[in-house]
């Protein structure tokens, strides 16, 4: 029997490390191809919010109920 109510939290999260895993080689990608400062800072800006909304996630889920850390 699986547990169907993280189903959705299960999928965010692997398209999340999907998406930062692919932002983060276009980042470098974009860098050593010499393509535009933009162009690579957009991908670093995607990779952050990828990898913050992880975090984010990840604390949120690990909270207890009356504590205040």
């Amino acid at each position: 029997m699986t547990d169907e109510s993280n189903a959705p939290q299960t999928h965010r999260r692997a398209l999340l490390w999907t998406v930062l895993v692919i932002s983060a080689v276009a980042n470098a990608a974009a860098s050593m191809a010499g393509l535009s400062a933009y162009i690579s800072a957009g991908f670093g800006l995607l990779t952050l919010a990828c990898g913050a909304t992880l975090i984010f996630g990840r604390r949120k889920s690990h909270e207890r109920p009356g504590s205040r850390d």
